[in-house]
């Protein structure tokens, strides 16, 4: 059941008008001559991309799992329907549609992706031969690890058979070592990447093979058909990686009715399912047109806005600041706290530019050679580089650093400490005053910002700067470590 978003339903008319001014200019009444989307040159500009991932097929059954032969391969109804899908889509020319194969080979050639299936694989390895040597629990760790590399490289996308094969390795080493409950979740997951895994008969001990039984049952019972590819979280690094608006979700698996099949339409813009349908397969063919166009009626057609991808979008953050100076006049380090708020853009795929303002308070230190806190303010500019996996993005940045000091004095006299810089017992040449000084120098940064949600994240990062200018008053004032953390916000 589909349901326009309140602030979209002006374009649940326009979009009526064209299916509609469409189907008077196409007479014929065939499928095929019934377009999905308005078409011509004032059509507007298109919308982002539309991706239609590989349907899962859970047409198998739990007595065909340890048969003398392997059964025959699963009906192929789920590549039928891909091929429906693609044909209807592609005649909207709204869209820049993907198929399940141009999915997989756009995966495949990642080269990062590529990386950490080779070492997944190498990891799987070890874990085979540590399992085969009886070591279980070193056999678990090398698995686990092995698993979550092949999910990061989405290489269920791909091949699910290597990851499929870590995955049930991992649950029968769990099984063999005696636990039970964390080995039938493993196998479980094996089955829903590659539910048609065959085993040879009485390759396995009693136990285990009754545990692969039992997770393929369940897994058949309690499949997510609308999300067969994970959470919601997944989908956005699937639709980033394949820089596409929405993902196209698809199974099928035997109902109460016969076969049924599954489509949902998840939006990266809005991180959800917003269009789902379920319906038996002999009724397939007629309902897949009158759900896409129910979806395009709601979907945004009028810009073109890149919402997967962190170009283009401005970074605000505010955070606490810790700033001690490496380098300082006083006996002991005196502490700097304050806050920070900055601006970051990124001009270019994993580059951008910055901007931060920090003010600071100056306590005492320990001997109080600081005569008095001062408060100061930095300005800070510059270029970094980003590189960004899932939620969680990393940067480096270089910059210069102005950094106004205040009133700022300093002194290890006693008597300057006891009477004030200006009294006679004070020593002049004693005291260090840099009062309402400016230092400029450069800054480098590292940090990482990790996303809550759609835009909100948390912020960290780490500085130092080194000051040159002006000559005579870096030598004794110099090099301030900071570390800020705060909240920040993707506007």
């Amino acid at each position: 059941m589909i349901g326009c978003p309140p602030t979209r339903i002006r374009r649940l008319w326009a979009g009526l008008w064209a299916l509609l001014v469409l189907a008077m200019a196409q007479p014929t009444p065939a499928l095929a001559a019934q377009p999905l989307g308005a078409a011509g040159p004032d059509a507007g500009p298109p919308l982002r991309g539309v991706a239609i991932l590989p349907f899962k097929n859970n047409l198998v059954k739990v007595t065909d799992l340890f048969a003398p032969e392997k059964p025959a391969p699963a009906s192929t109804d789920a590549e039928a329907i891909e091929a429906e899908l693609l044909r209807l889509l592609s005649r909207t020319p709204m869209m820049r549609v993907m198929a399940a194969g141009d999915v997989r080979q756009t995966l495949a050639d990642d080269h990062s992706a590529t990386a950490q299936a080779q070492a997944a694989q190498q990891l799987y390895r070890i874990g085979l031969e540590l399992y085969l040597s009886l070591a279980a629990a070193r056999a678990v760790d090398k698995l686990r690890q092995a698993t979550a590399l092949y999910r990061e490289g989405l290489q269920d996308l791909v091949d699910p058979r290597p990851y499929a094969d870590a995955q049930f390795m991992l649950g029968v080493a769990l099984v063999d070592s005696g636990q039970a409950a964390q080995g039938h979740i493993a196998l479980k997951d094996g089955f829903a990447l590659q539910p048609d895994r065959h085993f040879r008969p009485n390759f396995f001990p009693p136990s285990v093979a009754a545990a692969l039984a039992a997770a393929l049952t369940d897994h058949l019972t309690t499949a997510d058909t609308l999300r067969p590819y994970g959470d919601h979280q997944r989908m956005y690094q699937v639709a980033r990686r394949l820089d596409v608006r929405w993902l196209i979700l698809g199974s099928l698996r035997h109902g109460n009715s016969g076969v049924e099949l599954s489509v949902a339409v998840y939006s990266a813009d809005r991180r959800l399912l917003e269009a789902e349908l379920q319906v038996p397969l002999s009724q397939a063919l007629e309902k897949l047109e009158p759900f896409l166009s129910r979806w395009l009626s709601c979907a945004p057609i009028e810009e073109e806005r890149p919402v997967v991808r962190s170009r283009d979008r401005w970074r605000l953050d505010t955070s606490a600041a810790y700033a001690p100076f490496l380098r300082q006049p006083t006996r002991r380090a005196f502490q700097s706290l304050g806050f920070s708020t900055g601006l970051a853009h990124e001009f270019r795929p994993n580059l951008e530019w910055f901007g931060r303002l920090a003010l600071h308070t100056s306590l005492s230190d320990q001997y109080r050679d600081l005569l008095r806190s001062f408060n100061s303010a930095r300005a800070v500019a510059g270029v970094g580089a980003t590189v960004q996996s899932g939620p969680v993005r990393v940067f480096a940045q270089l910059g210069l650093d102005a950094h106004l000091l205040g009133s700022f004095a300093a002194s290890i006299d006693p008597d300057c400490k006891l009477f004030g810089t200006g009294h006679r017992l004070c020593d002049p040449a004693s005291v260090l005053d840099l009062d309402q000084q400016v230092l400029v120098g450069v800054n480098a940064a590292v940090g990482t910002q990790v996303h809550l949600g759609r835009d909100f994240m948390l912020s960290l990062r780490v500085s130092l700067s080194n000051y040159f200018l002006p000559l005579d008053s870096t030598d004794r004032l110099n090099l301030p470590l900071a570390t800020e953390f705060g909240l920040g916000y993707r506007l």
